[in-house]
């Protein structure tokens, strides 16, 4: 996967088309960053102005409501029916205590606006009296409200109104939710002693219907008291919590109404107000990013750039793809090349540069052909001529020798001997020197050693045995000529010396698609050096062919590669180990198949 993708990307044809893409790429980045750019300041500008006037109309909302809670408080602390009711003085009967209900609740019917018809308006009084504006059970004993931080705070200020966070107010109906209390003290103006507590309780649904329409999926409403806690927002999660944002501690210290900044990878537009009457501030907060997405619609700007770019992509695909399709032929038929095809011959055709080389690689093939027909003739006369001397190299004294002992079997009248010796000696004569062939089988490479065996047991007698363990399937087996014959050799004249007597057993089996033969003798031995000398010393001489070791060992890695050849392993007064690594190659039948 790694070797195409390397492959793709250093030819031509992919480098181009690398090239278009990274400009279309880069098109399309650059057009994108500079709309964005260009337009990200002139729409936050606009945006915030447009978004700050909505925000504007809160405030004014805000305000326009603690104008009317103080009207509403206004009357209650001005009606002679509410303070007579929470007078410590307050001494009537049932049908008096009726009437001055019923008159309270007319006062405070006159001065609520349709806005303030669902609030939650309770009254507590320090004589033990209490009244509720709405049908509903109050959850909290007197002690317990007036011992609450709303109404401390009010007793504490008695001369303004105070906007208090808790969750759960006094009645059943808001004991386990989020609200926003307004307490109020009343009190008589020439003694200032508090006689009562207004508390009016807004819940957040209450709260909702002046900034919903502010809010959107890019834009957030707060609204915090001095502490820092979040009395109302429509980020649940936030109420009655701490404010902790990077932009909130900017807008501390900010001294505009307006302002941008950027946290956490996000861009607001932060609009502040100050509620002086409420003691709270008010906050809105703009996303600019998310108002960006919903003004420029990013994916299918991105469609749009890639739709142009595949349609751009695909004009240069067909017009490279023209251009240097006899570029991409040219490869292709010299990629055949190394596997040894020289006849793909390329039409002269495209560009001029393309016709040139074409014309160049044919007259370069032609004489590519011309060379390889000569060296291959060169190599076949070259590889008669090293048969031809490995045929020459065989000793001369050692024929000598052969006819002497020949000799000798006649001057004692062994028909029988002499016959037997006589035909061996011809069959090794004719195999070595009459056959032409480089390659023979495993079954005559035996032959010739049985022949070989035979003819120096005549001479030397029979102190030394050869056995032979050879595998079925090896016998139709190809090996280069006369590589067995110098190990014999070396174990009859260098293993058993001085008559010593021994075995020398031979090995041939296939493992895998290897042939190996081991041959192996319980002789003398020799420690490493020896063998080293014996594998690589090209003075060592044998004493039938003339072959050194070490001439077996150049040609296996000459025809087969550096992995195979010849190891030897020998130690002293042991014996010696010889092991021949070859690929498995077997004679041809006369269909061209291997006989398996």
């Amino acid at each position: 996967m790694n070797k195409g993708r390397q492959y793709i990307l250093n030819s031509f044809f992919g480098r181009i088309i690398l090239m278009v893409l990274l400009g279309i790429g880069v098109i399309a980045v650059t057009v994108s960053v500079v709309v964005l750019v260009m337009s990200k300041n002139v729409f936050t500008e606009n945006y915030g102005k447009s978004q700050e006037k909505v925000f504007g109309r809160i405030e004014d909302e805000l305000n326009d409501f603690h104008g009317s809670l103080q009207e509403v408080i206004h009357a209650i602390d001005s009606s002679w029916a509410f303070r007579l009711y929470f007078s410590g003085e307050n001494n009537l009967d049932n049908i008096q205590n009726f009437q001055n209900i019923y008159q309270m609740e007319k006062d405070l019917e006159q001065s609520k606006t349709l806005d303030m018809e669902r609030l939650n308006i309770l009254v507590v009084g320090m004589n033990g009296n209490h009244y509720l504006a709405r049908t509903e059970t109050i959850s909290m004993m007197d002690e317990e409200i007036l011992a609450s931080n709303a109404v401390q705070l009010a007793m504490a200020e008695p001369e303004r109104m105070h906007y208090t966070f808790s969750h759960g107010a006094y009645t059943a109906t808001a004991q386990d939710t989020d609200v926003i209390i307004v307490s109020k003290a009343l009190f008589y103006q020439e003694s200032k002693e508090v006689y009562a507590v207004v508390l009016v309780t807004l819940t957040m649904e209450d709260m909702k219907q002046y900034y919903d329409y502010f809010v959107t999926d890019n834009t957030s409403f707060y609204l915090v008291d001095a502490d820092g806690i979040v009395m109302c927002s429509n980020e649940e999660d936030k109420i009655g919590n701490i404010l902790e944002e990077e932009w909130y501690k900017q807008a501390i210290e900010s001294e505009v109404d307006r302002f941008v900044t950027s946290g956490q990878g996000k861009h607001y537009t932060v609009m502040k107000r100050e509620l002086s009457y409420l003691g709270c501030e008010l906050y809105g907060v703009i996303d600019n990013n998310k108002a960006l997405d919903r003004l420029y619609n990013m994916p299918l700007l991105i469609t749009i750039c890639a739709v142009i770019g595949i349609l751009i992509l695909i004009v240069c695909l067909i017009f490279t793809q023209q251009t240097i399709r006899p570029l991409s032929q040219l490869v292709q038929k010299m990629s055949k090349i190394r596997e040894g095809n020289f006849a793909e011959y390329m039409p002269i055709e495209g560009t001029q540069e393309v016709q040139e080389l074409a014309t160049t690689y044919n007259y370069m093939l032609e004489d590519i052909q011309r060379y390889i027909e000569q060296l291959i003739e060169t190599q076949k006369e070259q590889r008669k001529s090293e048969i031809k001397a490995l045929q020459m190299q065989i000793n001369p004294h050692y024929i000598y020798n052969t006819l002497a002992s020949i000799k000798w079997l006649v001057y004692q009248n062994d028909s029988e001997k002499t016959i037997q010796t006589i035909d061996a000696f011809i069959k090794l004569l004719r195999n070595t020197i009459s056959n032409m062939d480089e390659f023979i089988t495993i079954e005559q490479e035996l032959k010739n050693l049985e022949n070989y065996i035979f003819i120096n047991h005549t001479r030397y007698g029979e102190a030394i045995k050869v056995e032979y363990y050879v595998s079925h399937n090896c016998y139709g087996c190809l090996i280069p000529k006369l590589i067995l014959q110098p190990f014999i050799e070396n174990a009859f004249f260098h293993a058993f010396p001085s008559g010593r007597t021994g075995t020398i057993q031979i090995f041939m089996k296939q493992k895998g698609r290897d042939l190996e033969i081991r041959i192996v003798d319980d002789g003398v031995g020799m420690n490493q050096v020896e063998a080293q000398q014996a594998l690589y010393d090209a003075t060592q001489k044998e004493h039938f062919s003339g072959i050194g070791i070490h001439n077996v060992q150049d040609r296996l890695k000459l025809l087969y590669g550096e992995s195979y050849g010849i190891q030897i392993e020998s130690v002293k007064e042991q014996g010696t180990t010889i092991t021949v690594r070859l690929p498995v190659k077997r004679q041809k039948t006369e269909e061209g198949k291997d006989e398996n």
